[in-house]
């Protein structure tokens, strides 16, 4: 089927069914996205993130971090944030600009932290926090958490380290790579009101 003879709202919703198969799996091409923001210089700064939920009604976006990251701080100052997905299979692009909420240690974080399987809470429990400087290669676990997981009592001690980042969707850019000819739509969500436009690729 070819992408570019969909219309807009039937693009958005693929858009929407695509980010949804990519919560449960850890293979499908928006699992893991590269998510950005602005840091106290004014410059973009970007990693890797693990797409955790993803709130159609809302339309919000959820990834975990550590309330010790220092993108905690330069969120907290600049709350505009930016993802970028790619489908390799799909052949599309998607470019997405957010507003972020840090969420830490309420209702959201807890039913997120009760979800979180218990390799993934490990992550928490390092000692120092992510971006410190060592002497040495470490991931300032406890040593003897090498090579396996915590307890679950054990793992609690992690949670007050564990952030739910939300971030609403105000904008999409969509691309769709095709030898027969790239395609390019932005989608401006603000509610019920969406406005697309076509744009040259």
């Amino acid at each position: 089927m070819s992408e570019s003879n969909e219309k807009p709202d039937k693009i958005l919703s693929k858009i929407k069914s695509m980010l949804h198969k990519a919560i449960i799996n850890r293979h499908h091409g928006f699992h893991t996205p590269v998510f950005s923001n602005i840091d106290r210089n004014n410059n973009v700064t970007s990693r890797i993130v693990v797409l955790r939920n993803f709130d159609s009604d809302r339309e919000i976006l959820n990834f975990h971090t550590d309330f010790r990251s220092k993108k905690i701080l330069e969120i907290d100052n600049n709350p505009l944030t930016f993802f970028v997905f790619y489908d390799f299979n799909e052949k599309i692009q998607l470019r997405i600009t957010s507003t972020s909420i840090i969420n830490h240690e309420n209702n959201i974080t807890l039913d997120a932290w009760n979800k979180t399987k218990l390799s993934s809470r490990k992550c928490y429990l390092a000692k120092k926090a992510p971006g410190l400087v060592s002497n040495v290669p470490n991931d300032s676990i406890p040593l003897h958490l090498v090579g396996k997981n915590p307890q679950k009592e054990e793992s609690e001690a992690g949670y007050r380290n564990f952030v739910v980042i939300e971030n609403k969707i105000k904008n999409i850019e969509w691309l769709y790579l095709s030898s027969l000819g790239h395609r390019r739509l932005s989608i401006e969500l603000n509610g019920k009101k969406i406005k697309y436009k076509w744009l040259i690729p």
